[in-house]
This record gives structure tokens, C-alpha cells and sequence, in this order.
């Protein structure tokens, strides 16, 4: 009887504890306010203040990132009501996370003190673990992250969709272009310094992804340590900045680097050191979870050039070439292409214009056939070629003389059927002006857009 009532008493107090805890636990979760504000400012451990550190709130998704100013300071605001957590993220510290704090006249002041991070760089880079991969000298994905990889070939465009007149991008153009992309059946573009986050977002949600170019300066003295130092800065901002956005399916550094003409840029070791040095800091900010750092050269030319650092041996941290290329005939530059690098390679500008230089009209069958061609060329070559992009989406109107003016202009090429290249002509997609009081520039597919509209099904 003593031991029946002795675990009643037992019982009953537990109970009581319980129901206090929750009794506590609801009053803390009702005096909860969710500030309107949450500042602070990002240090390290020595008190210095931390600039263009990546801030986010990992509990609302959607909530933009911001990054630290030169003294530190961040300021979050119009972010959806609720406890939040901090995430503070910058090359050289290790990831900073808290709870933020209940705030004081709506506003949550945080403070994050940042250690410093021991990086570990393997000599020979290990398999991404992320969502975008090369393996085996294949690219292959895992979008919905269930562990199965699938091959990926790149069938996409080039993309820079500048309205007549230079005048601003909006989510209008954005929002036009994801619809004729997806019912031209392309699954890339590639761009050529950075890419709005509007737009990444809304071509993820339509199984667009993007090659995000990052551009550097033809006329700068690659062997001034400090530029180096300022370029490999600015790309790692980049790679924090947009690395989370399922968007993203490569970083591609630099566009036609080699033909610069500057006494040590991209003609020159110090540019493909200096990319080696770009995507090791790539593998820092991103871990192994990584993805793909292709270096975009015009052609074949220095790829597999030890003397100028542009071997496999050298360049351990780039995962594949880039190439724009202006071929006849792509076999021949693939057969060259295998004698140079064992890394597989992507084909980001190629084909014609759609005008007839001689007559001044538009040919627009043979663009159409020569493209095709192309085409057809490349994805014979999957064993090296993990796909391409055409150039390009639509005209660009600001290429060759008055942004106002469907120019003629460009440069003699045997390349092309008629022996010239005109700069702003070449678009799948024709641009005429705004004609039914929309704001937006007329646009009309080109014969080029049916036939890969058919190729890319």
C-alpha cells in the first residue's frame, strides 16, 4: 500500500512538472516579438570589423542575403515575422550561426565574432557531393538531392538580352525570356559577368539553369599581386553570394581571356595561375559540395601549354574548359582538342549572324543549316563535350554603332559563309522595335529557333 501511494505521489508531481514546463513554455512563446529590424556588426576575433561577409536568415529561404559594409554593419528588414536564426558566411572563418535575439523597440541587435579557418586543400580535387558534378568527364546533376545522379547535356544559349537603346533589364524582359527559352526546349544559359537573382530564381523554377560568368578585364597587369588578389576577392564574393541558388550550374571565369592583347593577361601564365588560384578559392567558400569552375578560352589556344600553366597538371582545380568557337567543322577541333586535355570541355558561343553581308539581308535558312550543323558536330564529340551554347538568344543592338540603330559592323572571318561577322545580328531570336505600346522591343524567331527548337525536344 506505502509503495502504491508513493508512486501516485511520484506520478502526480511529475505531471505538475510537466504541466508547468508547457505552462512556461507558452507564456515565453506569447511574449515573443518578432523585430522589424535585426542589425549588428561582424568582427573577428581580434576585434577587427569583417566586411562583404555574406549575411542570410537560414529559417526564411526567400529572405535575400545581404553582405557586410567596410566597417562590418549589416541591416535585415522586411524579412517575415517569426524567431529567426543568423548565418554569417566569409572565405577564411568558419561558418557563424546563432539564435537572433528577442529584440528591444522592434529591433534584434546581433554582434557575430568570427573565428578564423584552417582550410585543408586536397593536392587532387575530390568529387563534388553537391547538386552539379563532373565525373568521369560527364556532367551530371542531382537536383532534387535523392542521391541519384543523371547526365546532364547542355542545350543553351547565350544570353545577354539587352533592350534596344540600352535601356534597363526588367522582370518584364526576365519573365519573356524564361517563356521562349523553355518553348525553345533549352535547359542552359550562360552569362557573361554574374546574373540577376530574379532571373535565377525564376529559371530554376522552370528547369533553367545557368552557366554564371564571371568577367574579367582584358587591359589589366595580371602579375600586380594586388589585382590578383582584388579578382580572387571579387570571384569568391561571387561564389557566396549565388552558391546556394539551385540555378547555378557552373561558374565560368573570364570570356576569351587568351586574345587579349595586354602584356600579362590572358595570353600569359599569370591569367591561368591566377584561374587555378580563383578555383581554389571557389572550393573554400563552397566546401565539397562544390560546383564545376570552367575557365573560358577563345579556341584551342594555350590549352595543354605547360609553359603557360594551362596543363592539367597545373590547373588540378578546374573541372573543364570553356570554349567559344567558330568552326566549319568541329571534328577536326575536337581530334586537336583530346591531344590536349584529358578535363571535358563546353562549347559556349558558336555558330553565325543572320545576315548577309553582301546583300545586307538576312539569310536566315543558312544560319539555320550552319548552326544545326554545328550542332550535331558537338554532340558527336559526348565523349570529350558535355554539350554547348549558341550565340545567341536575340540581337544586341548596342554591339556595332548607335544603341538606337540596327547596325551594320563587325569583322572579316572565313568562318562564316559570307566572309563577315556583323555584331548585331546574331540572335535565334530577331529584335525590332517596340510597335504595339507595351514597353517591350518586338521580338520574332528566327528559322534557327524552329530547328533547335526540334534538336532540343
Amino acid at each position: 500500500m506505502k509503495s502504491s501511494f508513493v508512486l501516485i505521489r511520484q506520478t502526480l508531481i511529475a505531471l505538475l512538472m510537466v504541466s508547468l514546463c508547457c505552462g512556461c513554455q507558452t507564456v515565453e512563446s506569447e511574449q515573443y516579438t518578432s523585430p522589424d529590424v535585426i542589425s549588428g556588426q561582424v568582427k573577428d576575433e581580434s576585434g577587427v570589423p569583417v566586411a562583404n561577409a555574406k549575411v542570410s536568415l537560414p529559417t526564411a529561404e526567400d529572405f535575400a542575403s545581404v553582405f557586410t559594409d567596410h566597417q562590418g554593419l549589416f541591416y535585415l528588414t522586411k524579412f517575415p515575422a517569426g524567431k529567426h536564426r543568423l548565418k554569417v558566411e566569409k572565405i577564411g572563418f568558419e561558418v557563424y550561426e546563432a539564435d537572433v535575439p528577442k529584440p528591444i523597440n522592434g529591433v534584434a541587435t546581433i554582434n557575430p565574432v568570427l573565428k578564423r579557418k584552417a582550410y585543408n586543400i586536397p593536392p587532387v580535387k575530390p568529387l563534388s557531393t553537391g547538386t552539379v558534378r563532373i565525373n568521369n568527364k560527364k556532367l551530371e546533376v542531382d537536383f532534387d538531392r535523392d542521391g541519384v545522379y543523371e547526365e546532364f547535356v547542355v542545350k543553351g544559349v547565350a544570353f545577354s538580352p539587352v533592350p534596344i537603346g540600352g535601356k534597363p533589364m526588367t522582370k518584364a524582359v526576365y519573365d519573356r525570356s524564361i517563356l521562349w527559352l523553355k518553348n525553345l526546349n533549352a535547359n542552359t544559359v550562360r552569362t557573361y559577368s554574374s546574373v540577376d537573382k530574379y532571373f535565377l530564381q525564376q529559371a530554376a523554377a522552370n528547369n533553367i539553369r545557368v552557366i554564371v560568368g564571371f568577367w574579367v578585364n582584358l587591359d589589366l597587369d595580371l602579375s600586380n599581386q594586388a589585382i590578383r588578389q582584388q579578382i580572387i576577392d571579387d570571384f569568391a564574393t561571387l561564389v557566396l553570394d549565388l552558391k546556394d541558388y539551385p540555378g547555378v550550374l557552373m561558374w565560368n571565369i573570364g570570356n576569351e581571356q587568351n586574345y587579349s592583347s595586354t602584356p600579362n593577361n590572358g595570353n600569359s601564365s599569370y591569367w591561368y595561375s591566377l584561374v587555378q588560384e580563383m578555383a581554389i578559392a571557389a572550393y573554400k567558400v563552397e566546401g565539397e559540395q562544390y560546383h564545376p569552375v570552367c575557365v573560358n578560352n577563345g579556341n584551342l589556344h594555350n590549352i595543354g601549354n605547360a609553359s603557360m600553366k594551362a596543363d592539367d597538371a597545373t590547373l588540378t582545380y578546374i573541372d573543364l574548359w570553356a570554349s567559344n568557337a567558330y568552326e566549319v567543322n568541329f571534328t577536326p577541333f575536337f581530334s586537336s582538342y583530346r591531344t590536349k586535355s584529358a578535363k571535358p570541355i563546353v562549347i559556349t558561343e558558336f555558330g553565325i549572324d543572320a545576315l548577309n553581308n553582301t546583300t545586307k539581308t538576312e539569310y536566315e535558312v543558312t544560319q539555320a543549316k550552319f548552326d544545326s550543323t554545328n550542332w550535331v558536330q558537338i554532340r558527336a564529340a559526348h565523349d570529350v563535350c558535355v554539350g554547348a551554347t549558341v550565340f545567341e538568344f536575340t540581337d544586341e543592338w548596342w554591339k556595332a554603332g548607335d544603341v538606337n540603330n540596327h547596325d551594320y559592323g563587325g569583322y572579316a572571318t572565313s568562318a562564316h559563309p559570307d566572309g563577315y561577322s556583323n555584331e548585331e545580328w546574331w540572335g535565334m531570336i530577331a529584335v525590332t522595335p517596340d510597335a504595339d505600346g507595351d514597353g517591350l522591343d518586338e521580338w520574332r524567331e528566327r528559322k534557327v529557333y524552329d530547328v533547335f527548337k526540334q534538336l532540343w525536344k
